[in-house]
């Protein structure tokens, strides 16, 4: 380890240590006065919450007592007014126009005499409200249908002035959704019913018809969540208002506290930049000689890369040259040796080459080159070999394949060459052909040997007509 290093360390260490310090000394001050500033702030937003669904539940009490004491309605019940539905209800706006999504008539035995609904509720579910209030002549409380949670009152039929005997009952319901909710919450960021029992609490409140609602405050980051637990008359669990609210206090502070560490941060760094601005200078010349490193390694991969094209590939078709196909086959077929692998080599000659570059031109001659070869590239795996020996001649090594199979693949290269055409323009155009030897490892794994025999063969073919093949 250098002196410069060294130098480094102590400062960094430094420089972390006192930043540390500070940083706890801060935290510790400002966070514990904020969030004592927050408790007393939720606790009021709770209130208020509480306040505001009070005053709603008691608009929904004072509507449902006002349509309870309604001549029309002890009139209907008493069976006076058969007309009563389709005066006062025969347009559904007038219902949803109330604090109300429900309202239920019903006679002394609570069979339903008229239901009227904002929703789409079935006959069941007005059955099944009827049902939970069958307790007492007035009274309130939560009820649970389908994933809904609705306030549900009951009230006795009365005349206007609330003289004369009960002839029926008034049953009503506001769901709890999420524009009561809207309409109620003035501080919390967000207000939602959720299914979650609370078994711990942090203590309880009752109003009207709801009943022992139990809360819990719980504390993340950014956030403070409070859980409000609703349950009906006979103290059930129905459901749990989640309120959450930003943590402002929180969240100031922790600003205050970034601001505080961050005015020591610079001058520490300030500090800190001073003392090693010679190391920074220093690190920049070393990554700059890095980067020309670098950059010159890449030129000579790029070189070598060329080097080896211009050593082993043919210029022309940038299939193996003549050198590559040698020193590729030496190593194939001393392996061989151990695995007893077949080698067949195929020797390929363009026929009438020659006729080709003197008629047509030699660029001509070499786009039936490179044609040539890209056929044979198509036709063979990656496993097998190609390469071009010079001028038109070419050879193919297959392997790990039976002889059939490479007498079928030789054939598939020599009808598409016999099926291809150079086109020159628009009015002259040509086909040229190929023939082939064939020989194998069978007799001897001598490459010279091999191809002499795969030559002899060609030259067979040659010399009978062209464009075949001769194996054996």
């Amino acid at each position: 380890m250098t002196n410069k290093q060294k130098l480094k360390i102590i400062y960094v260490g430094a420089f972390l240590t006192i930043l540390t310090l500070m940083y706890n000394f801060s935290y510790n001050y400002f966070i514990k006065n904020y969030e004592t500033m927050e408790f007393v702030h939720n606790k009021k937003n709770v209130k208020n919450l509480i306040k505001n669904l009070n005053m709603q539940l008691d608009f929904i009490n004072a509507t449902v007592n006002s349509y309870s004491k309604w001549d029309a309605a002890y009139n209907f019940l008493k069976g006076k007014n058969s007309a009563f539905s389709h005066v006062n209800f025969r347009d559904i706006k007038l219902v949803k126009d109330l604090p109300l999504d429900f309202i239920i008539y019903t006679d002394l035995k609570d069979n339903i005499k008229l239901s009227i609904s904002t929703k789409e509720h079935k006959k069941e579910f007005f059955e099944k409200v009827v049902r939970v209030l069958n307790v007492k002549n007035n009274m309130q409380s939560i009820f649970s249908e389908e994933n809904h949670i609705f306030y549900i009152l009951k009230q006795k039929v009365l005349q206007t002035d609330s003289k004369g005997e009960k002839v029926g009952y008034l049953y009503a319901g506001k769901l709890f959704d999420k524009t009561l909710f809207d309409y109620i919450n003035s501080s919390f960021e967000k207000i939602d019913l959720i299914k979650k029992e609370l078994y711990k609490h942090d203590g309880s409140i009752s109003y009207n018809g709801l009943n022992n609602i139990r809360y819990q405050v719980t504390k993340q980051n950014n956030y403070i969540t409070n859980y409000l637990e609703l349950r009906d008359y006979k103290n059930r669990y129905i459901a749990t208002i989640e309120a959450i609210s930003y943590r402002d206090y929180i969240v100031q502070s922790k600003n205050t506290v970034v601001l505080f560490n961050v005015i020591i941060s610079i001058i520490l760094l300030v500090i800190f930049y001073l003392a090693y601005r010679y190391q920074t200078m220093m690190q920049r010349h070393t990554e700059k000689l890095k980067y020309n490193v670098a950059k010159r390694t890449k030129e000579l991969e790029k070189s070598n890369k060329e080097l080896y094209e211009l050593a082993y590939k043919d210029f022309l078709t940038k299939i193996d040259n003549r050198r590559s196909f040698f020193l590729k086959m030496d190593t194939l077929l001393k392996d061989t040796i151990f695995r007893k692998d077949l080698v067949h080599v195929v020797m390929i000659d363009i026929d009438n080459f020659k006729q080709i570059n003197d008629k047509y031109s030699h660029e001509v001659g070499d786009i039936v080159l490179k044609k040539f070869a890209e056929i044979i590239k198509n036709n063979i795996s990656h496993k097998d070999l190609c390469a071009r020996l010079g001028g038109e001649e070419f050879v193919i090594a297959f392997t790990d394949l039976s002889t059939k199979e490479v007498l079928q693949k030789v054939e598939k290269i020599r009808k598409e060459t016999e099926q291809t055409t150079i086109i020159l323009n628009s009015n002259k155009q040509f086909n040229f052909t190929a023939s082939f030897g064939i020989s194998d490892n069978k007799k001897t794994n001598n490459i010279d040997k091999i191809l002499h025999i795969a030559d002899a063969y060609l030259y067979e073919v040659k010399t009978t007509g062209k464009n075949n093949i001769r194996y054996r």
